[in-house]
Protein backbone atom coordinates (compact mmCIF):
# COMPACT_ATOMS: atom_id res chain seq x y z
CA UNK A 1 0.00 0.00 0.00
CA UNK A 2 3.05 1.90 0.56
CA UNK A 3 6.81 2.46 -0.86
CA UNK A 4 9.06 4.04 1.86
CA UNK A 5 12.77 3.98 0.50
CA UNK A 6 15.09 5.24 3.08
CA UNK A 7 15.38 8.53 1.30
CA UNK A 8 12.98 10.55 -1.18
CA UNK A 9 9.67 10.40 -1.72
CA UNK A 10 7.04 7.86 0.18
CA UNK A 11 4.29 6.76 -2.67
CA UNK A 12 1.02 6.22 -1.33
CA UNK A 13 -0.30 5.94 -4.98
CA UNK A 14 0.86 4.92 -8.73
CA UNK A 15 2.78 1.99 -6.96
CA UNK A 16 2.94 -0.27 -9.97
CA UNK A 17 3.86 2.71 -12.03
CA UNK A 18 6.93 3.55 -9.30
CA UNK A 19 7.81 0.16 -9.14
CA UNK A 20 8.24 -0.54 -12.89
CA UNK A 21 10.10 2.43 -13.41
CA UNK A 22 12.68 1.21 -10.51
CA UNK A 23 12.58 -1.99 -12.38
CA UNK A 24 13.84 -0.29 -15.33
CA UNK A 25 16.26 2.10 -13.84
CA UNK A 26 18.02 -0.64 -11.77
CA UNK A 27 18.08 -3.56 -14.99
CA UNK A 28 20.12 -1.07 -16.95
CA UNK A 29 17.50 -1.04 -19.84
CA UNK A 30 18.16 1.43 -22.37
CA UNK A 31 16.08 3.12 -25.36
CA UNK A 32 17.39 4.38 -28.13
CA UNK A 33 18.17 7.56 -26.79
CA UNK A 34 21.17 9.66 -27.03
CA UNK A 35 21.25 12.51 -24.41
CA UNK A 36 23.72 15.61 -25.44
CA UNK A 37 24.37 17.62 -22.19
CA UNK A 38 26.18 21.01 -22.26
CA UNK A 39 27.17 24.01 -20.43
CA UNK A 40 28.53 27.20 -22.69
CA UNK A 41 30.32 30.16 -21.84
CA UNK A 42 30.28 32.24 -25.04
CA UNK A 43 28.19 29.32 -27.17
CA UNK A 44 31.28 27.93 -28.67
CA UNK A 45 30.39 24.80 -26.95
CA UNK A 46 27.09 25.27 -27.47
CA UNK A 47 27.65 25.06 -31.11
CA UNK A 48 29.11 21.96 -31.03
CA UNK A 49 26.53 20.63 -28.67
CA UNK A 50 23.84 21.06 -31.12
CA UNK A 51 25.85 19.69 -33.87
CA UNK A 52 26.07 16.48 -31.64
CA UNK A 53 22.36 16.77 -31.47
CA UNK A 54 21.94 17.26 -35.34
CA UNK A 55 24.16 14.71 -36.15
CA UNK A 56 22.25 11.78 -33.42
CA UNK A 57 19.10 12.90 -34.51
CA UNK A 58 20.05 12.44 -38.33
CA UNK A 59 21.89 9.22 -37.16
CA UNK A 60 17.84 7.94 -36.66
CA UNK A 61 18.14 7.92 -32.69
CA UNK A 62 15.77 9.72 -30.29
CA UNK A 63 17.71 12.59 -28.86
CA UNK A 64 17.65 15.49 -26.31
CA UNK A 65 19.78 18.37 -25.61
CA UNK A 66 20.23 20.21 -22.36
CA UNK A 67 21.55 23.10 -20.94
CA UNK A 68 22.99 21.93 -17.48
CA UNK A 69 22.01 24.98 -16.10
CA UNK A 70 18.56 25.56 -17.54
CA UNK A 71 17.72 21.86 -16.45
CA UNK A 72 17.64 20.66 -13.10
CA UNK A 73 19.91 17.75 -11.58
CA UNK A 74 16.66 15.86 -11.11
CA UNK A 75 16.00 15.99 -15.14
CA UNK A 76 19.47 15.11 -16.01
CA UNK A 77 20.13 12.10 -13.54
CA UNK A 78 15.99 11.02 -14.30
CA UNK A 79 17.09 11.45 -18.60
CA UNK A 80 20.28 9.83 -17.95
CA UNK A 81 19.31 6.40 -16.41
CA UNK A 82 17.56 5.07 -19.77
CA UNK A 83 19.81 6.83 -22.42
CA UNK A 84 21.85 4.62 -24.12
CA UNK A 85 24.79 7.01 -24.96
CA UNK A 86 25.75 10.50 -23.70
CA UNK A 87 27.70 13.38 -24.54
CA UNK A 88 28.85 15.79 -22.37
CA UNK A 89 30.41 19.41 -23.02
CA UNK A 90 31.81 22.17 -21.38
CA UNK A 91 34.08 25.03 -21.98
CA UNK A 92 36.75 25.10 -19.70
CA UNK A 93 37.48 27.07 -17.36
CA UNK A 94 40.14 27.28 -14.42
CA UNK A 95 41.74 24.78 -15.37
CA UNK A 96 38.33 22.56 -15.56
CA UNK A 97 34.93 22.14 -16.31
CA UNK A 98 32.12 25.13 -15.56
CA UNK A 99 30.91 24.65 -12.38
CA UNK A 100 27.27 23.64 -13.45
CA UNK A 101 28.70 21.07 -15.92
CA UNK A 102 31.18 19.69 -12.78
CA UNK A 103 28.21 19.41 -10.26
CA UNK A 104 26.59 17.41 -13.02
CA UNK A 105 29.02 15.04 -13.81
CA UNK A 106 29.47 14.62 -9.88
CA UNK A 107 25.84 13.98 -9.79
CA UNK A 108 26.07 11.49 -12.41
CA UNK A 109 29.27 9.62 -11.00
CA UNK A 110 27.20 9.29 -8.03
CA UNK A 111 24.80 7.30 -9.85
CA UNK A 112 26.85 5.17 -11.41
CA UNK A 113 24.31 4.36 -14.55
CA UNK A 114 25.83 1.56 -16.19
CA UNK A 115 26.97 0.56 -19.92
CA UNK A 116 26.65 3.75 -21.62
CA UNK A 117 28.34 5.12 -25.01
CA UNK A 118 29.75 8.35 -23.97
CA UNK A 119 31.40 11.74 -25.89
CA UNK A 120 33.31 14.34 -24.39
CA UNK A 121 33.34 17.46 -25.85
CA UNK A 122 34.51 21.52 -25.47
CA UNK A 123 35.74 24.27 -26.19
CA UNK A 124 38.70 26.07 -24.59
CA UNK A 125 41.29 29.08 -24.91
CA UNK A 126 44.41 28.99 -23.71
CA UNK A 127 44.16 25.67 -21.56
CA UNK A 128 42.25 22.64 -21.79
CA UNK A 129 40.37 20.97 -19.10
CA UNK A 130 36.32 21.04 -19.43
CA UNK A 131 36.68 18.24 -21.85
CA UNK A 132 39.17 16.24 -20.05
CA UNK A 133 37.06 16.64 -16.90
CA UNK A 134 34.09 15.14 -18.28
CA UNK A 135 36.53 12.13 -19.99
CA UNK A 136 37.96 11.43 -16.32
CA UNK A 137 34.48 10.83 -15.24
CA UNK A 138 33.40 8.51 -18.19
CA UNK A 139 36.47 6.62 -17.77
CA UNK A 140 35.56 6.30 -13.80
CA UNK A 141 31.97 5.00 -14.48
CA UNK A 142 33.63 2.69 -17.36
CA UNK A 143 31.75 3.61 -19.86
CA UNK A 144 31.91 2.78 -23.72
CA UNK A 145 34.24 6.44 -24.92
CA UNK A 146 33.84 6.10 -28.63
CA UNK A 147 36.70 8.62 -29.42
CA UNK A 148 38.84 10.95 -27.96
CA UNK A 149 37.65 14.01 -26.52
CA UNK A 150 36.32 17.00 -29.61
CA UNK A 151 37.89 20.45 -28.41
CA UNK A 152 37.49 23.44 -30.09
CA UNK A 153 40.37 26.10 -29.67
CA UNK A 154 38.33 29.65 -29.09
CA UNK A 155 35.16 28.83 -31.63
CA UNK A 156 34.40 25.97 -33.48
CA UNK A 157 35.27 25.40 -37.05
CA UNK A 158 33.26 24.02 -39.91
CA UNK A 159 35.56 21.08 -40.04
CA UNK A 160 35.01 20.53 -35.92
CA UNK A 161 31.13 20.91 -36.18
CA UNK A 162 31.33 18.10 -38.80
CA UNK A 163 33.41 16.17 -36.40
CA UNK A 164 30.66 16.94 -33.59
CA UNK A 165 27.94 16.06 -36.31
CA UNK A 166 29.96 12.64 -36.61
CA UNK A 167 30.38 11.95 -33.74
CA UNK A 168 26.32 12.06 -32.86
CA UNK A 169 25.75 10.03 -35.88
CA UNK A 170 28.31 7.74 -34.08
CA UNK A 171 26.67 7.53 -30.58
CA UNK A 172 23.00 7.02 -32.46
CA UNK A 173 24.49 4.01 -33.85
CA UNK A 174 25.57 3.19 -30.63
CA UNK A 175 22.32 3.61 -28.88
CA UNK A 176 20.20 1.57 -31.64
CA UNK A 177 23.09 -1.10 -31.32
CA UNK A 178 22.36 -0.92 -27.45
CA UNK A 179 18.57 -1.70 -27.82
CA UNK A 180 18.69 -4.23 -30.05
Amino acid sequence: AMLAPSHGLIWRSHIPEILEAYKRWTSGAVLPKVLVLYDSMWHSTEQMARAIYDGALGGGAQAQLHHVRRSSLTQIATESLDAAAIAFGSPTLNNGPMPHAAAALTYLKGLNPPCKAALAFGSYGWVKGGAEAAQECFEALKWNIIREPIRAQYRPTPEILEECRAAGRLLAEKAIEATG
